[in-house]
């Protein structure tokens, strides 16, 4: 397969980079690419390989009883998606391309075979579900936090780099969603951070202001 931006990625992804992965699994790697609200897998088909995103976004969606889908998770460039898949007989929900997409396609057959033979590969692995659970867990207590704007404030210092800046990468409905607000809950506690001075917007540029400023 091709690696031509793999390297360039933000890579959080459980699986190993495609260029630096074992040769024996690097061989078997292949991508695929996904137009807009094109399938990558259904909830119910026998699970076959685990993936990561090389670009766009796909969104993981469970189907409830009465029909309505729920989002469960927006995967990103640089992150894996279906980790359950290692050990599931089939695939517990869809996977949709919420935009054009290139996924890399990681054989389950040969990733197994991966962590069963290299304990370095199996130890990464482990580490990498081991920090998506610790987000998990913070993204849960985010939601128990009120009022809505201690709740957003919280996770945008997570979102933050080191200067206190945020350039957000996805709609703020998406945002909502994520922190367990509608998208008018979370508009106006962003409306009310920023007439606090918690934290200034410029377009899509989000600044928090410091500890202990004024």
């Amino acid at each position: 397969m091709s690696n031509r931006k793999s390297a360039a990625l933000p890579w959080q992804a459980a699986f190993p980079v495609p260029n630096k992965a074992p040769a024996a699994l690097r061989r078997k790697l292949s991508e695929q690419s996904l137009a807009a609200d094109a399938y990558l897998f259904h909830q119910g088909d026998r699970t076959n390989a685990v993936f990561a995103i090389a670009s766009g976004i796909v969104r993981l969606e469970r189907h409830t009883a009465d029909g309505h889908a729920v989002v469960i998770h927006r995967a990103r460039a640089g992150e894996s998606l279906a980790e359950a898949a290692l050990y599931a007989d089939v695939y517990h929900c869809d996977a949709v391309a919420e935009k054009p997409a290139r996924v890399i396609v990681y054989p389950k057959d040969a990733m197994l075979a991966l962590l069963q033979t290299d304990a370095v590969s199996a130890a990464s692995v482990t580490a990498a579900l081991a920090r998506h659970v610790q987000g998990l867990r913070t993204q849960l207590e985010l939601r128990n936090l009120r009022p809505a704007g201690a709740r957003v404030f919280a996770y945008l210092e997570l979102l933050a780099d080191d200067d206190g800046n945020i350039e957000l990468d996805r709609p703020l409905k998406e945002l909502a969603s994520e922190v367990g607000l509608t998208h008018e809950a979370l508009y106006r506690a962003l409306a009310a951070l920023a007439r606090t001075g918690d934290i200034a917007r410029d377009g899509r540029r989000i600044s928090l202001r410091p500890p202990g400023s004024v």
